[in-house]
């Protein structure tokens, strides 16, 4: 369960943009809010030709990327954002959402370890492994993360009933009794 949409991440720059650069920032965010997603990356795209790091340009092509459903394309620039900012769980939990799409499921895996290291109490982490671990069918590990993320976010219960990844934890009691 990750999700990335419009500029979901604000990062703030230590130090002013030009303003032709930040309008083309502006712009990239509207295109993004309006699904103009190719507009979106090229503004963005101009931010990055002159400030190669600039967070917020970045967070802007990748989320334009991902809702354009170019997810190969989304994963160096937010792999490069999660370098910038280790501390942000959320950024881990995309990358790894991606890398399971593009790469492999044991990428994904090694990828959502560092939003742990990031956050070791983040209930979207703890939710994403539990249905990693279901999905490879270690029910014990799924079950011990589920109730976690629960613990930390009642709201997930709900997420939870309708995952499809937790197919494999449906049947058995203790998913039942934790959802009940």
């Amino acid at each position: 369960m990750a999700n990335w949409s419009g500029c979901v991440y604000i990062f703030t720059e230590p130090r002013p943009m030009k303003p032709t650069l930040q309008k083309h920032l502006e712009y990239a965010c509207g295109y993004l809010e309006l699904k103009m997603y190719e507009d979106a990356v090229r503004e963005a795209d101009v931010v990055l030709a002159e400030e190669p790091n600039h967070a917020p340009a970045m967070a802007a092509k990748s989320a334009a990327l991902w809702q354009a459903n170019r997810l190969q394309e989304a994963e160096p620039c937010l792999a490069k954002l999660a370098e910038l900012y280790p501390r942000e769980p959320g950024l881990w939990i995309n990358l790894a959402y991606i890398r399971r799409r593009t790469q492999s499921l044991d990428a994904a895996i090694e990828t959502l370890q560092h939003a742990f290291t990031a956050n070791p109490r983040d209930a979207l982490a703890h939710f994403n492994m539990a249905c990693y671990r279901a999905v490879q069918n270690r029910p014990a590990e799924a079950l011990a993360l589920l109730r976690a993320a629960v613990r930390l976010d009642p709201q997930l219960k709900k997420v939870a009933r309708a995952e499809p990844d937790l197919t494999p934890l449906r049947e058995l009691p203790e998913f039942l009794h934790l959802l009940g």
